[in-house]
């Protein structure tokens, strides 16, 4: 069965919603998202999944991504930011008991984006690509991109 994903962008005050992970040593960022629940939407799904990992309450608007990756599809909402504060949840990322390695919440400023390492770079470099293109409304048609599949 595939693999299916939904992550927010949400950016608020030039600052993007980031989960800074480690894992085997290796420092990384992904767009905060998760796996769907069966008879759940795409939006309910990552409207839930940020409240749950980061205890905002977001509004999933558009998606602008649809990333293909070996068995995982992957869908990227553009979100508003509705309340709520970032915080480490009582969810079980950050519990320490997975071998998935660290996860913290992070704010990010936008001007600083460019040099961290986000995962996929391919999601990273359109990201970039359309903030200059689209600004921080994002309000750019569905593209679909191919990202290579690597296992960490």
């Amino acid at each position: 069965i595939m693999d299916e994903r939904y992550r927010g962008i949400i950016i608020k005050d030039d600052k993007l919603v980031l989960m800074k992970r480690n894992r085997n040593g290796e420092d990384f960022f992904v767009f905060p998202g998760g796996g769907i629940e069966k008879n759940e939407s795409p939006q309910q799904c990552c409207e839930r999944e940020l409240l749950e990992e980061f205890g905002i309450e977001i509004e999933a608007k558009n998606m602008i991504y649809l990333i293909h990756q070996g068995e995982s599809k992957q869908g990227y909402f553009v979100c508003d930011w509705k309340s709520g504060e970032i915080h480490k949840t009582d969810a079980e990322e950050y519990q320490g008991l997975n071998h998935y390695g660290t996860y913290n919440p992070t704010l990010a400023n936008l001007n600083e984006v460019s040099k961290l390492n986000i995962l996929p770079p391919e999601v990273k470099e359109q990201f970039l690509d359309d903030l200059k293109v689209f600004g921080k409304k994002l309000n750019r048609p569905l593209i679909e991109i191919e990202c290579a599949d690597y296992k960490r």
